[in-house]
């Protein structure tokens, strides 16, 4: 017989409530030492087991990961706006997607991309005068935007870029917890829920100009005739292998998952690097030793720092799967049917796998310690058959926008420099970020 799952309910009714919505990321850092690898949260409307081991989390996205399944719930709120892209799709239409999809990312791809990013992180730069300051995670969103829009579409800019952010804005305010129209159906005319839908009917123009564009000009790029994603799309419809709905849910997924996330983790990167003299000047060194800087510059320093900071603030900090069947795992029956979280904050962040877990230290990631750690004690990407497909793209642009912005400025904290993550879809900052920029 398994035994009981230790619950962090402390309320009746309530359950971890008040707990969770006073400072969820703190909740997530000590829960696991408090109740073990495997627990239970319940709050008003909403009940799942956390897994916090490494073997664990293995388990769910790759090891077992046939016995567990996309959490439906999920898959409601953003189903909405994503339809069938491929973070919301499931089955054949899944793998349907990525084969059209992955072409995009192939090696020699992201060594073109590489120059855009480059270029991109230029452009921004020259909005950036000397002495003042700027809130770097609106710096961030703007140019990670501007990066997918002529990487994956081939425009050399959008217009309605402020349409896309306002979409990436609602949806990610709606899974506040702290906002009540989290549980409202859409149909309730709130006014979230009204700004939520004037935000992705505003997006779907923007994305029905792009194609009509495209195809109005035979799908070939407004820079020059190289294929991206958006062209790749446009030639799978043409043949009937993707429907329109189809390409505007990928479309949609990739401008919103494409920029959100690396801004988040290029704003917290800049900021702790602003907060962290010492570490500043290593990367400082590394990136302005090189007489040019291209995609392939190699810069272990520059990366060990990315790779920290997505170790402390991971902008996907909890992915949720749902068993398919029943389970057991860590002597505790898990039943069919229950919400499960992984939360990259809590395995992050747990002295099982890092020393001094809370501290920037970007020298610990050494080839010895990589080599001893869990491969799941780390998954700021996710892993196993769905890990995220742009996880190259990502560090790439991660990398060649800190070099090229540390090439020409040096970032310094302001008494106001304060790193503080929301617990909405993604971990982004509660408020702007400013930082003084020197040339």
């Amino acid at each position: 017989m398994s035994e009981t799952i230790p619950t962090a309910d402390r309320l009746p009714l309530l359950g971890s409530a008040l707990e969770v919505g006073r400072d969820p990321f703190r909740f997530l850092e000590r829960a696991p030492a408090e109740y073990g690898p495997v627990f239970r949260v319940s709050i008003p409307g909403l009940s799942f087991v956390c897994y916090t081991d490494a073997e664990l989390v293995e388990r769910v996205l790759a090891a077992e990961s046939d016995r567990y399944r996309k959490d439906p719930r999920e898959l409601d709120l953003l189903g909405d706006l994503l339809g069938e892209g491929l973070l919301t799709a499931r089955g054949e239409i899944w793998e349907r997607g990525r084969e059209h999809v992955q072409p995009a990312f192939y090696p020699g791809r992201l060594l073109e991309y590489g120059e855009e990013m480059l270029d991109r992180t230029g452009d921004e730069l020259e909005r950036w005068e000397d002495g003042h300051r700027i809130d770097v995670h609106e710096a961030a969103t703007r140019l990670t935007l501007s990066i997918v829009a002529t990487t994956m579409f081939g425009v050399e800019d959008v217009e309605e870029t402020d349409a896309i952010a306002d979409a990436a804005d609602a949806i990610t305010s709606r899974f506040e917890p702290s906002r009540v129209p989290m549980e409202i159906p859409l149909w309730v005319p709130t006014p979230a829920n009204r700004r939520y839908r004037r935000a992705t009917d505003d997006l779907d123009d923007v994305i029905e100009a792009i194609l009509r564009r495209r195809r109005e000009s035979g799908g070939e790029t407004d820079a020059d005739d190289r294929p991206d994603l958006c062209s790749a799309l446009l030639t799978a419809g043409e043949s009937g292998a993707l429907s329109d709905a189809e390409i505007r849910d990928h479309l949609v997924t990739m401008l919103l998952a494409g920029h959100e996330t690396t801004a988040i983790a290029l704003t917290y990167t800049l900021g702790l690097l602003a907060s962290h003299p010492d570490e500043r000047e290593r990367v400082l060194e590394e990136v302005r030793a090189p007489a040019e800087l291209t995609p392939r510059t190699e810069l272990p320093h520059t990366d060990r720092a990315i790779r920290e900071a997505l170790r402390l603030y991971p902008p996907t900090y909890m992915l949720y799967r749902e068993t398919a069947t029943t389970d057991t795992v860590a002597g505790y029956e898990i039943s069919e049917g229950t919400r499960v979280c992984l939360s990259q904050w809590a395995v992050h962040r747990n002295d099982r796998y890092y020393d001094d877990p809370l501290e920037f230290r970007p020298g610990r990631w050494t080839p010895e310690m990589r080599e001893s750690l869990p491969e799941y004690a780390y998954f700021p990407f996710g892993g196993g058959p769905r890990q995220c497909i742009g996880r190259r793209f990502a560090l790439l642009e991660l990398r060649l926008c800190l070099a090229r912005i540390l090439r020409s400025v040096r970032i310094e904290s302001v008494p106001e420099t304060e790193l503080t993550p929301t617990p909405a879809l993604t971990s982004r900052p509660d408020g702007p970020v400013p930082v003084r920029v020197r040339r």
